[in-house]
């Protein structure tokens, strides 16, 4: 258990997910000779257990970002990063605005600003940080207002550019409930005008509440893809879902590596926190004892992934038909359905081609590969 995260997992969680997908964007934009823009809403801190506020999504960023700035420098090449950070709250404003701008090299063109008021009213400023470069801009609201996607939609639609955004569903599955025509009316500006009567009554709430913000979310944004991964408490409650929208199949791709990486972590990290929380109140440890707890959390959460990887197979199965063709269309496809990496989509075509179901197509004319590239045709046998 990491002490300053303990009580608090799916906080964890979340920065796990940031920091691990900001390192691949960053190396990869950067070495590619793109100028990275970082943008981050509601920046807080909130609930900081450290005096650099090192377990803050702002610190998280800068230390990202400098290091991938240094390595790619290091290699010959030039990076400029800029980096904005904005907060509504003065109280918070106040602590964050020292913290970061010591930070602020223009010599070395690691650059950084800062904007006191809401979200929504930074548009302008935002959108000169993005200019010229390739963005990725992390929303992390401690509700679900300030980031209407009417009043945001230009940073959603900059190009190059993606978005991670913290959609608080443990407050819009309770407050979504409410009977009070003007809380209701409050989240109009997410669900889209009419949400009540476009809810699935056929799908469990939380599910047609993601349906409805994935929809309009990918509409503000223009994006091809748009992911949601669900983050639970100890008490296997969804707190919240890390929503990513994104044009491109790389981001797909890496995305779906971080959240598998960082899904497998947070189960047994939750392990160990209900361990330990029993052994508090009962004075005494299980025989298999907090290792034991994380083990089987992670076989249950292989387990989950290999089901999910069943379906994807069954759903690839169904597309045949179709076929033949390239890998490359096939993949994209595949990862935007299910919770699979690329590595997982190569599998499931190895298994069906020795299954006699789809060709070995990448492994004719002599070749020894093993595995299928984004060349190669798919195509019944």
């Amino acid at each position: 258990m990491t002490s300053i995260y303990q009580g608090r997992e799916q906080t964890e969680a979340k920065h796990f997910i940031l920091r691990k997908y900001l390192q691949t964007l960053a190396f990869k934009a950067l070495h590619g000779g793109w100028n990275l823009a970082y943008i981050d809403g509601f920046s807080g801190p909130w609930q900081s257990r450290t005096p650099d506020h090192s377990d803050s999504s702002f610190m998280i960023a800068i230390d990202v970002l400098k290091d991938a700035q240094a390595q790619v420098r290091a290699s010959g090449k030039k990076a400029r990063v800029k980096c904005l950070f904005v907060e509504e709250n003065s109280a918070s404003f106040a602590q964050l605005h020292p913290a970061v701008t010591a930070y602020h090299d223009p010599a070395n063109e690691f650059l950084i600003e800062t904007f006191n008021g809401k979200f929504e009213n930074a548009v302008d400023q935002i959108r000169r940080t993005m200019t010229n470069s390739f963005a990725l801009t992390f929303i992390d609201p401690t509700g679900w207002t300030g980031y209407e996607f009417g009043k945001v939609r230009p940073v959603f639609e900059h190009a190059p550019g993606e978005v991670l955004l913290n959609f608080m569903y443990d407050f819009v599955g309770r407050f979504t409930a409410s009977s009070d025509p003007k809380t209701l009316a409050s989240f109009d500006g997410i669900l889209g005008q009419g949400w009540q009567q476009r809810l699935d009554p056929l799908v469990p709430r939380e599910e047609g509440l993601m349906a409805l913000f994935s929809e309009q979310f990918r509409l503000a944004g223009g994006f091809r893809y748009v992911l949601n991964t669900p983050i639970e408490k100890i008490s296997d409650r969804t707190h919240f879902h890390i929503v990513y929208g994104t044009r491109s199949a790389e981001g797909l791709a890496a995305y779906r590596d971080v959240e598998h990486a960082a899904l497998k972590d947070h189960g047994m990290r939750r392990a160990f926190a209900r361990e330990a929380i029993r052994e508090n109140k009962t004075g005494q440890s299980d025989m298999f004892g907090a290792e034991g707890a994380a083990s089987f959390a992670e076989m249950s959460t292989e387990a989950q992934f290999a089901s999910i990887k069943c379906q994807a197979k069954d759903w690839l199965r169904d597309q045949l038909p179709s076929c033949p063709k390239p890998f490359s269309e096939v993949w994209p496809k595949m990862l935007d359905r299910f919770m699979v990496r690329k590595t997982d989509a190569k599998d499931i075509c190895v298994e069906l081609a020795k299954a006699g179901e789809i060709k070995d197509t990448w492994r004719t004319n002599g070749s020894r590969r093993r595995k299928p590239d984004d060349a190669d045709q798919i195509d019944t046998a």
